[in-house]
């Protein structure tokens, strides 16, 4: 016990100081590993603190946008078109629901850097989440596996994301949402969704933890396809703890700028594998 305290006492002081992506990385593998064999939600929520500040004492090195992280386990996305990065984990908590953590960095090729932004996980959603647009403080937290930039799109300031949400005990959530570089602020949430008969901000699939579905981004065909989901018993409607895949497929295709839903499309045309992906964390505890 006084072993793991005098590491932490050593870890939270990158907070103090600036770091480089090589002293960075050592560190956040380190508080990882503890994070991954944690069983107490209090010691948990401090490595995750000491991560956050590992992150934050790193940003004043301008090669941690492009540093390979190669021994991270976490999320170390990078856009496409080199604009931007994402550093994002998940804490579960011992009661089956989780805390989300994400940086977003985004690369100034003029002045050879970038600037930074976290995101907040608020824990507490409003209703009609798929209609409201939400900031840097209030995220929808979600572990994101794909980033899409809308620039050849004609939205050169937007992408969308897809994510995953482990949400409680009962059900798993797919979040297909989008961000917006507002001048020196991010926006989560635009109106590029048209799904069953009017514009939404984000696109929530929440479905039995029991099993797994697929949300996928394909490139070649500019679009994202999906299990389509539905109750095992018509008299569950609505109830989320039911539903799963029922052997259909539906996708979002990108037409002028925006995503439209289609229906029961013939999944042949994607039979590139059956792989999924994303995997559930859970499987990996």
């Amino acid at each position: 016990m006084r072993t793991f305290l005098f590491s932490f006492l050593f870890l939270f002081t990158a907070e103090a100081f600036s770091l480089s992506a090589d002293e960075a990385e050592l560190k956040l593998a380190y508080l990882h590993k503890q994070l991954s064999i944690s069983e107490d939600d209090t010691r948990s929520d401090s490595i995750c603190e000491a991560m956050r500040q590992t992150f934050i004492a790193s940003f004043e090195d301008a090669t941690v946008f492009d540093h390979p992280f190669k021994s991270l386990t976490f999320s170390t996305l990078t856009s496409k078109d080199h604009h931007m990065r994402l550093f994002n984990w998940n804490l579960p908590y011992r009661d089956g629901s989780y805390k989300y953590f994400c940086f977003v960095l985004l690369w100034n090729q003029d002045a050879k850097n970038y600037t930074w932004f976290e995101l907040e996980d608020a824990l507490h959603e409003p209703e009609k989440i798929e209609s409201r647009y939400l900031t840097a403080d209030k995220w929808l937290g979600a572990l994101y596996y794909e980033i899409i930039p809308m620039a050849s799109k004609g939205r050169s300031d937007t992408y969308t994301l897809i994510g995953w949400d482990g949400k409680d005990n009962l059900t798993t959530r797919k979040i297909i949402d989008a961000l917006t570089i507002t001048g020196e602020k991010i926006r989560l949430g635009a109106p590029l969704f048209e799904y069953e008969g009017d514009t939404r901000k984000r696109i929530v699939f929440e479905y039995s933890n029991e099993v797994s579905a697929s949300v996928k981004y394909y490139p070649k065909k500019d679009c994202i396809v999906m299990d389509h989901l539905s109750p095992k018993n018509p008299m569950m409607t609505g109830i989320y703890a039911d539903y799963g895949p029922d052997g259909t497929y539906c996708l979002f295709t990108l037409k002028k700028g925006k995503w439209k839903f289609m229906d029961e499309i013939d999944v042949s045309q994607f039979a590139e594998g059956n792989d999924r992906p994303f995997r559930d964390p859970r499987l990996n505890r």
